[in-house]
């Protein structure tokens, strides 16, 4: 029995597929396919059964994994004590939702760089959702996104909440309802409302908070800022964002302003998630305390 045939169980029980978890350990399918049936040779168990849904262990094969699982983590924290924080290294795959990215994202990303350069971050700039999904199947290691519906319904999902904030309305200095303070929300709905593309079609995020309180029309779908600002100050548009994204609007787009609304029921959660097949390495964990003290702040 091989150490590294343990971290090939593991990465097929994270991926519940031969070829993404051959993909994600730099080996061939044949190769990995060897490796696991000699191990259960070895050890005289079945381990891993397939079925058309994917590859799962069997009763014997998670027994195997979770003590897999400690071992590796073992090593890790033996690993770690014989290095620097500077030594840690490797690839995080790391999928935002966008207006985390564009807030917050980069001073994570400078802190990260100054304490462990000789790790790399891959990342990914996406829709709640679509993160949530690459998270399951193990495209991405870590996700920060907006809490929604299908997170609530997620298997082997671990989540852990970052951030509250509120919607408000975001509209040109030009719009009349820039004199206001404040907008009732179903005033807010009755207007020509821009959203980005991906909450449209998926009706997550920002829209699926909307929907929940009636009837509203999307006048144009984007998927860029810069699109964005340019309608709201040739449409007079409204866009829904949170409280914290309209700040940072503000700053970039000075013909910009952002409206309270009333008594507001349009709370949002930011949240971290990750697969509980998902070992965090020391690393990963690492960016974790990061990203929690950037978005404390």
């Amino acid at each position: 029995m091989r150490l590294e045939q343990l971290q090939y169980l593991v990465e097929i029980y994270r991926s519940k597929s031969i070829s993404l978890a051959a993909e994600r350990a730099h080996i061939s399918q044949p190769a990995l396919s060897t490796s696991i049936s000699r191990l259960e040779d070895e050890l005289k168990v079945q381990l891993l059964k397939r079925t058309n849904q994917g590859v799962y262990p069997t009763e014997a094969g998670e027994f195997v994994i979770q003590k897999s699982l400690q071992i590796i983590d073992a090593l890790e924290e033996i690993s770690a004590l014989s290095r620097a924080n500077s030594d840690l290294g490797g690839d995080i795959s790391l999928a935002v939702e966008l207006n985390v990215n564009m807030t917050f994202m980069p001073k994570v990303f400078a802190i990260f760089r100054q304490h462990f350069p000789k790790a790399n971050i891959l990342q990914k700039v996406g829709e709640s959702n679509n993160i949530l999904r690459d998270v399951e199947s193990g495209k991405a290691d870590i996700g920060i996104i907006l809490q929604t519906e299908e997170l609530s319904k997620a298997k082997d999902i671990c989540a852990k909440e970052i951030l509250q904030d509120t919607l408000v309305i975001l509209t040109s200095k030009n719009n009349p309802l820039a004199n206001q303070r404040e907008i009732s929300l179903d005033s807010a709905m009755a207007q020509s409302i821009i959203l980005f593309n991906s909450e449209y079609i998926t009706n997550c995020g920002i829209s699926g908070i909307l929907k929940k309180f009636g009837n509203f029309t999307v006048n144009y779908r984007v998927d860029t800022i810069v699109m964005l600002e340019k309608l709201l100050l040739q449409e007079n548009g409204i866009a829904f964002i949170p409280r914290f994204v309209a700040r940072e609007y503000m700053n970039m787009f000075k013909d910009l302003v952002a409206i309270t609304i009333q008594n507001s029921p349009l709370n949002i959660s930011i949240a971290l998630i990750w697969s509980n097949r998902h070992h965090l390495c020391a690393t990963e964990k690492e960016l974790i305390k990061i990203i929690r003290s950037v978005l404390a702040t």
